[in-house]
């Protein structure tokens, strides 16, 4: 595999570890003398709690139905709102491959809720059947009386400790191993995550019975689909490249421990766990100093551990860190190494949900990966794509439902209290009006027609609302002072934290200074992308541009697709006059223009934005003795 950046582990006194050191568990027990925030542990109910009933009935059962709140609020169209910080998927795509390693929270399959239909509804047959939805799964014994209201356990460990990747149990994280003393993660063909099958390959029969650990609810014993630490991992294929890169960084590093230390060589556990105390402290440090200031989220400086409660906060699972859901695109950009399209094209998110084959059909992660990194994310506000608020998981009356009313709904039935008393909660003043909150008056008209009382906000919808911290934070302040306190135990709470497990002040240092985009380039073949992922860059603005063959007028187009503004760059044997002429989908030719160009790399600029229709065109590079014809998607 060719590595545009080749780094090594720098593992300075890996000869002297011994396998006698303390390594975290699979389920996170062991932390601490409580067991605090392994799997299993009860989530923690830092807010108040707001039951109906005082016991486990939904709260605020007085306020609108949760689709009438999605339509007057959250109804996006096909207008693109993108983030004023110019952050990319990277940044929410990210955060859900990191929500899926913090907390789960299974649902109760005998507990049925319903979101009814409106009469006016544009997208859903009030006639047809209501919305459905099921409870969460409420912790054993609790929901008994007042004094025992009911509360929710964590079916993954709520440490940064990749379970993702390798799974909160003994059983699945099994499966995923090799086991053939190489202390590597299972692969399928194509160096991906292994298929829910007898060796883990596509074509070979599902196991049967399908275990836990591969099945993905009611999907069916014939269902194929990717095994990895989390059973969310086939929602959509940016989250599976994310999922990918870090097995194939864990097996890297195998490769790295042994080349280190041949007398380790066939010793499967003590690779095994030395690779994913390694890899936990490369995705500890990007998190902390990369992924979180990225938001304008910056701790204070860590001091050491400190024995306190790291479990995920009701309020963070349940609302807080749902903010994601607002920022994703509707259409997940494929991108070539070159810049242009790939042959099939882009794909829409509502086609890509529960599709893992998209990603052989693609031709692996790395389109995804460099098409994310292009481009920028929708902005934090109360606006949600339809690709998850009408077509989630299906076509509206046929399975499709509705994030934005499902998370409005999950916070009233995990019993949590309005906006205010949540701020509160948190030290924070309560807010007054409908403007104090959003400080935007078309906003706050709509919030206020929708709650009569500021005071009735449901949390999830008040955190979007907020107006925005200055110095260009992605929210507001109340999901900052969640973010801030929650991912501070994380850290501290956390005895196996990188910064305070036993690595030298060498391997710390570059534990910090490591990024994302450093574990991708060292983990596909893409061979240039922007150091800081995290921050939306044209393909065309990396420095130095996309590496181009020395022949004359090659040339490539990017972005593509595009929705306006397209680069040229183009290789020119000798200085000369070229001529462009621009064809669209039918064949006509719509515009022409006049390139100068000098012997070697060329760079130029076209936009065909409003002018013209969304289709295929056919870009025509003629001199006087060649030419290239370069194809140009427009979208909307």
């Amino acid at each position: 595999m060719q590595r545009t950046l080749v780094v090594s582990i720098f593992l300075l006194s890996l000869s002297v570890l011994s396998f006698g050191q303390d390594f975290r568990s699979i389920d996170g027990t062991g932390n601490d003398s409580l067991d605090r925030g392994s799997k299993g542990a009860p989530l923690r109910q830092r807010t108040e709690f707001a039951f109906s009933d005082g016991i486990s009935e939904l709260a605020g059962i007085d306020r609108e139905n949760p689709r009438v709140i999605s339509n007057v609020l959250f109804a996006q169209d096909d207008e693109n709102i993108t983030d004023e910080g110019n952050r990319s998927d990277y940044l929410w795509v990210f955060g859900q491959f990191l929500d899926h390693d913090l907390s789960l929270v299974d649902l109760d399959q005998n507990d049925l809720l319903t979101i009814m239909i409106p009469t006016d509804d544009a997208w859903f047959s009030p006639t047809g059947p209501p919305m459905p939805m099921l409870r969460s799964l409420p912790l054993e014994g609790t929901g008994t009386d007042i004094n025992n209201p009911r509360r929710y356990r964590n079916q993954v460990t709520s440490f940064i400790d990749g379970s993702a990747i390798y799974g909160s149990d003994q059983a699945r994280s099994d499966f995923l191993r090799t086991n053939d003393g190489s202390g590597k993660l299972r692969t399928s063909q194509g160096n991906l995550p292994p298929w829910n099958t007898i060796d883990g390959e596509y074509n070979s029969n599902c196991l049967n019975p399908m275990p836990e650990y591969a099945e993905m609810e009611d999907e069916g014993d014939n269902i194929r689909l990717f095994v990895t630490g989390d059973v969310r991992a086939n929602e959509n294929p940016l989250l599976l490249s994310m999922h990918t890169i870090f097995i194939r960084e864990h097996n890297r590093i195998c490769d790295e421990l042994v080349e280190e230390n041949p007398e380790w060589i066939g010793d499967d556990d003590k690779i095994f766990f030395t690779a994913r105390k390694y890899l936990t402290a490369y995705l500890q440090g990007i998190v902390y100093y990369e992924w979180l200031p990225s938001q304008g989220v910056y701790l204070s400086n860590y001091s050491g551990y400190q024995a306190m409660d790291p479990s995920i906060f009701n309020v963070f699972s349940a609302a807080a860190f749902r903010m994601g859901h607002t920022l994703i695109n509707s259409e997940l950009i494929r991108m070539s190494n070159s810049g242009g399209e790939i042959p099939s094209g882009n794909i829409s998110l509502r086609d890509a949900f529960f599709n893992p084959l998209a990603i052989n059909l693609a031709g692996g992660i790395e389109p995804y990966l460099k098409g994310m990194a292009t481009q920028t994310q929708q902005g934090m506000d109360c606006k949600v794509i339809d690709d998850v608020r009408n077509f989630l998981f299906g076509t509206p009356d046929e399975g499709g439902m509705d994030l934005a009313a499902i998370n409005i709904n999950r916070g009233r039935e995990r019993g949590l209290a309005d906006y205010n008393t949540v701020r509160n909660n948190f030290g924070k003043p309560q807010v007054q009006t409908f403007f104090g909150l959003t400080g935007d008056q078309e906003s706050a008209d709509l919030l206020e027609s929708i709650y009569d009382d500021i005071d009735d906000v449901d949390p999830w919808v008040g955190m979007l609302a907020e107006r925005h911290l200055p110095n260009d934070a992605l929210f507001g302040d109340l999901i900052m002072v969640i973010m801030e306190e929650q991912f501070q135990l994380l850290r501290d709470g956390d005895r196996y934290y990188f910064e305070n497990d036993d690595f030298t002040t060498e391997e710390i240092e570059i534990f910090k200074n490591t990024t994302l985009h450093d574990v991708i380039m060292r983990n596909t073949d893409i061979e240039i992308m922007q150091t800081n992922v995290f921050q939306a860059m044209q393909h065309t603005e990396i420095p130095n541009g996309p590496d181009l063959t020395n022949l004359q007028l090659e040339a490539v187009a990017y972005p593509n697709p595009t929705f306006g503004e397209i680069h040229i760059k183009l290789y020119a044997e000798l200085e000369n006059s070229l001529h462009l002429s621009l064809f669209d989908p039918y064949g006509r030719m719509v515009s022409t223009d006049e390139w100068d160009v000098v012997r070697g790399d060329n760079f130029m600029t076209m936009n065909i934005g409003d002018k013209y229709p969304r289709g295929i065109y056919n870009l025509m590079i003629e001199s006087s003795n060649s030419f290239n014809i370069l194809k140009i998607v427009k979208e909307k």
